[in-house]
């Protein structure tokens, strides 16, 4: 679920665009089973605010719709920054283990995880 919102200041004029996500990536990881997916979404998921502001400078018209456009574009950068740094990691944690499986003919089997009642 992802929730956009904006919060417009005619007399700072500044717009700030909020975007909620709940279970954004993470529950989708969980849900195919991938291995250690529980971890990784205890770790990485749940609710997350990405928040982008939008100033607009004293030389320049003020423009609400241009400053929604901006703000929204720069809260989807810091969101597009997280997720992929979890793909990241995520992607090293099974590269490692596909290492290991080539070098000793086994990967180490994790610790079982709790299963999550909420999802």
């Amino acid at each position: 679920m992802v929730k956009t919102s904006y919060i417009v200041n005619k007399e700072k004029r500044t717009v700030v665009c909020v975007i909620e996500t709940k279970d954004d990536f993470f529950k989708r990881i969980y849900k195919y089973g991938l291995p250690e997916s529980w971890a990784w979404y205890k770790k990485f998921g749940g609710n997350k605010v990405y928040k982008g502001v939008a100033k607009c400078a004293p030389e320049d018209e003020w423009d609400e719709t241009y400053g929604k456009r901006l703000a929204e574009y720069r809260a989807s950068k810091a969101r597009e920054k997280y997720v992929n740094r979890c793909i990241k990691e995520y992607s090293d944690k099974v590269m490692k283990n596909i290492i290991n499986l080539n070098k000793y003919g086994r990967i180490k089997t994790p610790r079982y995880p709790e299963h999550p009642d909420q999802l």
